[in-house]
């Protein structure tokens, strides 16, 4: 009996043991994923199923280099061809007979003729030729095997084009980085926009906290007949619309998390916690930084694509232009058979050397290569004027921080002024000094205040972000 009940205290025991270890598991995977800013991006940078389809396109670019490459390299092929003859075709020749079961094949000689008759220069045209055997000119099945080998000797299009494939390949390469600069950039932008709603919660929660301790003692001053129904109304209304504020902005909160979660190529199911604080990076944003900041527009990501896209359009050009050369290949073929026929006239080796010299296209080739022109030209003018745009788009971003920052500055000290205010009147409305509606104003100004801050806050590190892409500064 004893060690009947021994034996289910162990059995409860290693249940007890699986059923932590099971909870154990599920509070694990259901804690939260932790990101400062740069995890943010980083992780976006592996995940983000943008940045992944142009990191494939840039590995398919590498293999259009070796696609391309191994145009000009010697090509190896084989054949295997059967076939089937139904009946196999046959012919004789004039021939000798040497016994009566043997006939030799000798066209030079008379012998094995009937009769003849003279061609009036003393030789003799013979007739009746006794029929030789058979000779078959083919044979019922066969099996042919043909091995070609080629090489490209001088094509100018092929020049061309592995030079193009590689200016590609550096295409799609730069292509890869502005979708990771892209990807940081929205990543910051949802980032400081979730830590900002946050911020902005925390504010409004506190003022709803607030008008709700003081919602009760006004019910209870009601009550006690020193107030009238007038001044509870008033704060009641201002603590349902606080309430409105604080649920839109936990909706707008949720979503800017969801697009965040989006950005970095996370399930949207994934709860996501976000370790950077606000204040601090916005502290560590001076005015200084900016107008220190000098900008090359050779290293902006869209002028280097510009600059690519200006090689390829010059390549395009001189494909064309090399189809006024000629080319030349050459190849060796070695064929075998199964199977020979009596009369077998086909030839085991080849080797050649093919010339192709275009001499006539009816101006087709001059065409292209006045359209290739005209696209090229084009591609100029668009990078001169993308290069332009660019040193304006940075002027512009200079601007839109420098007023941004100084509107933010105006509306932390409006903060402070409307958060004194706001102290003020509450001591005096709990003194009797002043009335529902002084406080309710109050309250409005300095949630509008907040409000007006948050939103200059969030314009300032915006501004930042800009900045630093235009600078690749990232």
């Amino acid at each position: 009996m004893r060690q009947l009940s021994n034996v289910i205290l162990f059995f409860l025991v290693v249940t007890y043991l699986n059923t932590g270890s099971v909870l154990a598991q599920e509070t694990l995977a259901k804690a939260p994923q932790q990101f400062s800013l740069k995890q943010a991006q980083d992780y976006a940078v592996e995940n983000n199923k943008n940045v992944k389809n142009a990191r494939i396109d840039t590995e398919l670019a590498k293999k259009k280099i070796w696609e391309t490459t191994a145009i000009g390299l010697p090509q190896l092929s084989a054949t295997a061809n059967y076939q089937h003859i139904f009946k196999v075709p046959t012919m004789n020749f004039p021939a000798t007979q040497l016994s009566p079961d043997f006939v030799q094949f000798n066209p030079s000689t008379g012998y094995g003729t009937t009769s003849g008759i003279s061609d009036g220069d003393g030789g003799m045209i013979y007739m009746n030729n006794v029929p030789g055997a058979l000779i078959k000119l083919g044979v019922p099945d066969n099996l042919t095997l043909d091995v070609t080998l080629s090489q490209l000797v001088f094509s100018g299009a092929y020049l061309v084009g592995l030079q193009a494939s590689k200016v590609y390949y550096m295409m799609s390469d730069q292509s890869l980085e502005k979708s990771e600069i892209d990807t940081r950039e929205s990543v910051a932008n949802s980032y400081f926009l979730a830590l900002n709603l946050d911020q902005n919660m925390k504010i409004v929660s506190q003022s709803y906290q607030n008008i709700l301790k003081t919602l009760s003692d006004m019910r209870e001053m009601l009550n006690m007949g020193f107030i009238e129904n007038t001044d509870v109304d008033q704060i009641e209304l201002t603590s349902v619309n606080l309430s409105n504020t604080l649920k839109t902005l936990e909706r707008q909160h949720n979503a800017v998390k969801d697009l965040l979660k989006f950005q970095l190529g996370l399930p949207l199911e994934n709860d996501i916690e976000l370790t950077d604080d606000f204040n601090t990076i916005l502290s560590s944003v001076t005015l200084e930084q900016i107008e220190g900041r000098q900008f090359n527009v050779e290293n902006n990501i869209t002028y280097k694509i510009l600059s690519t896209q200006e090689q390829l359009g010059n390549l395009n050009l001189k494909r064309e232009q090399s189809g006024y050369l000629p080319s030349v290949s050459a190849f060796y073929r070695h064929s075998e058979k199964l199977k020979k026929a009596d009369f077998d006239f086909t030839m085991k080796d080849i080797a050649g050397v093919a010339l192709n010299i275009p001499i006539f296209s009816s101006g087709q080739r001059n065409a292209m290569v006045a359209e290739r022109k005209m696209e090229l030209e084009k591609i100029r003018n668009s990078k001169t004027l993308a290069t332009d745009g660019l040193k304006l788009e940075f002027i512009n971003a200079q601007n839109e921080f420098r007023t941004s920052y100084e509107k933010y500055l105006n509306e932390k000290h409006n903060v402070d002024l409307a958060s004194k205010i706001y102290d003020k009147i509450q001591i005096k409305y709990k003194e009797g000094l002043s009335g529902s509606l002084d406080l309710t104003t109050a309250q409005n100004q300095y949630l509008t205040a907040q409000s007006n801050y948050f939103t200059a806050a969030y314009n300032v590190l915006a501004a930042k972000n800009k900045l630093d892409k235009l600078t690749n500064n990232q």
